[in-house]
């Protein structure tokens, strides 16, 4: 099969997102956050809001944005974006593009869902689904990590700004669970095999790689700093962005 892709000048986010296993190594670039100095503001529902809510009732919510936000992705729709996240503008139009012009659609999505040691109405969604690539039929599975939060309406929503350092340690606990890094390991064994045994695969790859060496605006050195830039340990000078 001869792939009809264009030359890959941006990071895409199943080709290497397994890169080294530190805290979560496989959160997607285009969900950053950075480090705040403080932990005020970070609150943001009251008890009362939740309280009207089941824990049923908050998955439903929190699995329908995550839909939500990986339908606006693919379609690079910026208006239905911008009700999925926090602040739009720390999402890059270039890359939604670039990522569309791979990925036909995102299916068999799955949450898991964590909130252990994070502040009310702040959850940890480890997110795993299986990408329909153009010009291949085999699904190619992958999994990134979100950061979702509820404002005081209730309203929940993929948070890309500042967080405090105590969500930090909370999100470095959570991704460093057995049952996380098992996801983890679990997902690029699933990635490996495949890749070994569709040959339309490793050509995806191979094209993939070959073309982020040959091109010089991105060497794999700017993909690992961007994979640290979205992690819970990233520099609290740098800020968040979505290149």
């Amino acid at each position: 099969m001869r792939l009809r892709y264009k030359k890959f000048i941006l990071f895409f986010t199943l080709a290497i997102m397994l890169i080294g296993m530190g805290t979560f190594s496989m959160i997607a670039p285009n969900v950053d956050f950075t480090i705040g100095a403080s932990s005020r503001g970070t609150k943001t529902v009251t008890g009362s809001v939740l309280a009207s809510m089941s824990e049923e009732d908050i998955r439903s919510e929190i699995v329908t944005l995550v839909k939500n936000y990986f339908d606006a992705k693919q379609q690079v729709d910026t208006e239905a974006l911008e009700e999925c996240v926090s602040d739009i503008s720390h999402v890059s139009v270039q890359r939604l593009v670039t990522d569309a012009e791979y990925i036909e659609a995102y299916k068999n999505i799955e949450c898991t869902i964590l909130d252990d040691g994070l502040p009310e109405g702040c959850f940890r969604v480890y997110v795993y689904y299986e990408a329909k690539i153009y010009d291949i039929d085999t699904l190619l599975p992958g999994l990134t990590a979100l950061y979702v939060k509820a404002d005081k309406n209730g309203k929940f929503s993929i948070y890309l700004s500042a967080i405090s350092s105590e969500e930090h340690d909370a999100i470095d606990q959570l991704d460093n669970l057995p049952k996380i890094k098992k996801k983890i390991d679990s997902t690029q064994k699933r990635l490996e095999e495949i890749a070994n045994k569709n040959a339309d695969v490793r050509d995806f790859y191979q094209m993939l790689e070959s073309s982020s060496e040959d091109d010089g605006t991105e060497d794999n050195t700017d993909i690992e700093k961007e994979a640290e830039m979205s992690s819970p340990g990233a520099d609290a000078s740098q800020a968040p962005s979505e290149n």
